[in-house]
């Protein structure tokens, strides 16, 4: 079963599902916009399953994508601050979220846990639900931006409304 923290591979790149919801009998896949564009193909493969990139927000780094296996709907919350957790399929870091609005949280990351290639897009957790998906991180600072997921479950709920 597919679940959020699960990696993914589209062209010789990669990154993190943050999320699924579910969405005609099957599941949308969320997952940072730019992997797609440096990558230059809208494919991506998670597990046994290949799929397409079939929206991309105009307003935010985030793509969606239909995947018709069995997957994990996540639990969403607004982030709080305080402690959190980034938890991929390849590891766990700890975090801080430190401000957060409606659209985007910073989180402070841990210096010697720090994300790298590949963890674009790993949830972010607390109480055990996803508060945000991490975007980008700045290494000189150690702190992160992440796309709330809030801001992620009004934009996949529009999406579900709004296609044919």
């Amino acid at each position: 079963m597919l679940r959020a923290g699960d990696q993914f591979i589209s062209g010789r790149s990669g990154g993190v599902v943050s999320a699924f919801y579910p969405y005609r009998g099957g599941y949308l896949g969320v997952a940072p916009a730019h992997i797609f564009r440096y990558s230059g193909t809208d494919e991506l493969r998670i597990g046994a399953h290949r799929s397409r990139v079939v929206h991309y927000c105009s307003d935010a780094d985030i793509a969606f994508f239909l995947v018709l296996g069995q997957c994990e709907p996540t639990r969403f919350a607004r982030p709080r601050l305080g402690d959190a957790e980034l938890i991929n399929s390849a590891r766990r870091m700890g975090c801080r979220v430190t401000e957060a609005s409606w659209s985007i949280a910073y989180v402070v990351l841990q210096p010697g846990n720090l994300p790298g290639p590949g963890d674009s897009g790993t949830p972010v957790f607390q109480d055990g639900a996803v508060v945000g998906m991490l975007i980008n991180i700045n290494l000189g600072t150690c702190r992160g931006t992440v796309i709330t997921g809030e801001f992620i479950r009004s934009k996949l709920s529009e999406y579900a409304q709004s296609s044919p």
